[in-house]
C-alpha cells in the first residue's frame, strides 16, 4: 500500500509516496519552499492558500515522480500529514482564513504571555503543561490579535492548528490531534485531556470554536476531488490528520521510553516520552499525538546553523570540507577564556522574553579560533543542560540524530561517542507511514 506523506515544516513542504510496509519513498523525496511573512517585528505568518499550493505543489510532484498513478494496487491509497506545531489557524464563519496563519516562529505575543505568566503562570503551569510561550502557546497570538483588533472575537467561527486546516481543507472536517490540543493553551493536559472551561473563559475563546480532539493515527475523512486534483491523488481515499513533526520522526524511528530523539536545526530539540509527564519551566511537556504517551521536549540554543555562522563570519575562505574536518576539530582542543555567554544564537524557545547572544572576556589577543571555541564549548555546555531538564536518566538505551549536521553533532558531543547512535533521516516525514500501520 502506498500513501502520501506530507511534512509541512516552517519555510518548505516535503512530500514523498511511501511504501507503508517498507517505509520506502517510491521516486524520491520533493520539496517545494515557500516564504513567511514579517510585516512588522517579531512577526513570522504565512498567508493560507500560499501554504496550500506548497502543499499541493510538492504532493502533485511527488505522486508524478513516484509513477504509480492509475496503477491497481500501486495507487496512493491514503494521505497522511507530519506538521509544524503550533501555526494557528483562524476561521470565519464562512471557514475562510481570517488571518494569515502565525507559525510558532512568530514571538508578537510576548506581551500577553507577560500578562498570563504575571497573573495565572503557575495554576497555567500545571493543567496545561508549559509556561505561556509566545510562538509555543497558540492562544497568545489569538489574544494579542484580539487586542489590536476587538472585534476579532465576532468574526471568529473556528479555531485550528495548520494539520487540522489542511485536513478540513482536504475533508470538510475539522478537527484536532492531542499534541496540538497541547499546545493551544485551552487544553487540560495534565487534568481530564479536554477543552478546558477555566482558559476559554481567560482568554476569550468561544469553546464552540474548537473542534473535537482524535488521536494522530485517525482518519478525518475521505479526500474531496476538488483537493485530489490539486494533489494528483484518487478521490474518496482517507486522510489522517497526523500530528506535530517531533512526534513523527519518534513514530519513525519506533522509540520507547529510554530512547532520546536529538534532532539539530536553527537550535537543537531533544524529546523523550515518558509515562510520567511532569510540567518544568525549563521543558516542554505535551501528549504525543498518537496513543497515551507523553513527550518532554527540551532545547538546545546553540544549533548546526551557528557552526555555519561562524564559518560565514570567520572562515570564509575555507571550504566546508576543511572547515568541519580540520578547522572544528582544533577549536576542540583549544584553551581559551572567550565563552559563548549567553548562548542565545538561535533564541530561546522556552523563555517569554527575548534573548540574544553574546562573548566574554575577549581580549586583544583573541583570535576567531577562539571564538568558534567558545561557540562549542557553549554547545557542549548547554546540551547537558538541555538533558537534564528532560528529567530523565542521562543514559539513554537509543539515540536518534537527525537533521543537518546531524553527523558533526554525532562527532562533537562527549556522551555520544561510545553511545548507541543512529542517523535518522527525513524522519518527520517518514513517521507518517506509522499513522497507517
Amino acid at each position: 500500500m502506498n500513501i502520501l506523506a506530507l511534512d509541512i515544516g516552517t519555510s518548505s513542504v516535503k512530500a514523498a509516496v511511501l511504501d507503508v510496509e517498507t517505509g520506502r519513498p517510491q521516486g524520491g523525496i520533493v520539496r517545494a519552499e515557500y516564504a513567511l511573512d514579517a510585516p512588522c517585528p517579531e512577526a513570522a505568518e504565512v498567508p493560507a492558500e500560499r501554504l496550500w499550493q506548497s502543499v499541493a505543489s510538492a504532493a502533485r510532484a511527488a505522486v508524478r515522480h513516484a509513477d504509480v498513478a492509475g496503477q491497481p494496487g500501486r495507487d496512493v491509497a491514503g494521505v497522511g500529514l507530519s506538521c509544524m506545531t503550533p501555526a494557528l489557524v483562524l476561521l470565519d464563519k464562512a471557514d475562510r482564513p481570517l488571518r494569515p496563519i502565525w507559525t510558532h516562529l512568530d514571538r508578537r505575543a510576548r506581551p500577553a504571555a507577560r500578562q498570563a505568566w504575571a497573573a495565572v503562570g503557575a495554576e497555567f503551569l500545571h493543567v496545561v503543561g508549559n509556561r505561556p510561550l509566545p510562538g509555543g502557546i497558540s492562544v497568545l497570538g489569538y489574544r494579542h490579535m484580539l487586542t489590536e483588533h476587538p472585534y476579532l472575537i465576532q468574526e471568529v467561527g473556528s479555531y485550528l492548528h495548520a494539520n487540522g486546516w489542511l485536513a478540513f481543507h482536504m475533508t470538510g472536517t475539522k478537527a484536532f490531534d492531542p499534541a496540538n490540543a497541547s499546545f493551544t493553551g485551552v487544553f487540560g493536559t495534565m487534568t481530564d485531556r479536554a477543552w478546558s472551561k477555566r482558559w476559554c473563559d481567560y482568554f476569550e475563546v468561544d469553546s464552540e470554536w474548537l473542534p473535537p480532539v482524535v488521536d494522530g493515527a485517525a482518519t478525518v475523512g475521505a479526500l474531496r476531488s476538488q483537493a485530489a486534483a490539486e494533489l494528483g491523488v484518487p478521490g474518496g481515499i482517507p486522510v489522517k490528520i497526523g500530528t506535530a513533526d517531533t512526534s513523527c520522526a519518534v513514530l519513525a524511528a519506533d522509540m520507547a521510553p529510554g530512547d532520546l530523539l536529538h534532532e539539530v536545526g536553527t537550535t537543537q530539540v531533544l524529546a523523550v516520552l515518558t509515562d510520567k509527564p511532569a510540567p518544568s519551566p525549563q521543558r516542554l511537556t505535551r501528549l504525543f499525538g498518537v496513543g497515551k504517551s507523553f513527550v518532554h521536549v527540551a532545547h538546545n540554543p546553540v544549533g548546526g546553523v551557528a557552526l555555519e555562522w561562524m564559518h560565514r563570519l570567520c572562515f570564509r575562505e575555507q571550504s566546508t570540507t576543511e572547515f568541519f574536518e580540520q578547522t572544528v576539530p582544533q577549536a576542540l582542543e583549544r584553551q581559551t577564556r572567550v565563552s559563548l555567554d549567553p548562548p542565545f544564537l538561535g533564541g530561546d524557545r522556552l523563555e517569554i522574553e527575548a534573548h540574544r547572544a553574546a562573548f566574554r572576556d575577549l581580549e586583544l589577543a583573541s583570535d576567531r579560533l577562539d571564538l568558534l571555541a567558545g561557540v562549542l564549548q557553549a554547545m557542549v555546555l548547554r546540551h547537558q543542560q538541555a538533558v537534564a531538564a528532560l528529567g530523565q536518566a542521562t543514559m539513554f538505551r537509543r539515540i536518534f540524530l537527525s537533521g543537518r549536521g546531524a553527523d558533526l553533532v554525532h562527532k562533537l558531543l562527549p556522551e555520544y561517542r561510545s553511545a548507541n547512535v543512529q542517523i535518522l533521516e527525513e524522519g518527520s516525514l517518514r513517521g507518517v507511514v506509522r499513522l497507517f500501520s
